[in-house]
């Protein structure tokens, strides 16, 4: 495997959750999200993380993570894609393949992050291009409707849909180009999408088998969830390559 990264993005204000302070200080079964978090990335067998926590809380991030290896502490900007930035800004040179996890995601499981990786890191080219980014993700099981206000206006087709979760993956230069081109994104798997558009970047990304327990805490109602998976078992192995939609595993 190639030489390894890994930012940690947990910088968010826990305004939506209703919190008091930082979403990432937030307890889910007697420890914080970003604690957690931290835990499942380690068993992966990834190396420690760079964090990117809510500007002036280092030290209350360092006590809420304990004595889970941590590479260095880094202040969260104004978006997410700066924040982003500010964790890669510090990785080492050598490293050539980045992780990007969020904090809300507490639970995913160490093989599906492990198997995200690999699909980059281990990756080879072959006629549609180097893999440049993966991620896991869970095929859509809710009906979508398109809506005009309040009035739906057509059902959409969700055979080829997948809810996309982190880590997400890159390799280090299609990473740094795409945080280069702007912050209006809402993940970085976005960036790279625009460059792929547009020609400035050749490959294809790749998803990768996803998990119930990767489930994001942004509402009060996610806690009542992850502190449900927190109390069960995941399986111990990713969500077979079959159940996702056909052409896109």
């Amino acid at each position: 495997m190639s030489a390894v990264g890994v930012v940690l993005v947990a910088a968010g204000s826990g305004q939506r959750l209703g919190a008091d302070g930082p979403k990432a200080l937030v307890e889910v079964a007697g420890r914080a999200l970003v604690a957690h978090a931290l835990g499942s990335l380690a068993a992966a067998g990834l190396p420690p993380a760079i964090v990117v926590h809510a500007p002036g809380q280092a030290d209350a991030f360092a006590q809420a993570a304990h004595a889970t290896p941590v590479a260095d502490w880094v202040p969260g900007g104004a978006t997410r894609t700066a924040s982003v930035r500010a964790g890669v800004a510090v990785l080492p040179d050598e490293v050539t393949t980045v992780a990007v996890h969020d904090a809300a995601r507490p639970l995913m499981p160490p093989e599906v992050i492990r198997t995200a990786v690999e699909a980059v890191a281990d990756a080879d080219a072959d006629a549609s291009g180097p893999v440049v980014a993966a991620a896991p993700g869970l095929p859509v099981a809710d009906t979508l409707k398109r809506t005009d206000g309040r009035t739906i206006v057509a059902t959409v087709d969700r055979h080829h849909l997948v809810g996309i979760q982190t880590p997400q993956v890159f390799a280090r230069g299609a990473l740094d180009a795409a945080l280069a081109i702007g912050d209006d994104a809402s993940d970085e798997l976005g960036l790279v999408e625009r460059l792929l558009a547009d020609g400035r970047l050749h490959g294809r990304i790749v998803v990768t088998p996803g998990s119930a327990w990767g489930r994001k805490v942004t509402y009060d109602s996610d806690l009542a969830v992850v502190e449900a998976l927190a109390a069960a078992s995941p399986p111990l192995a990713p969500v077979p390559d079959e159940t996702l939609p056909a052409g896109d595993a």
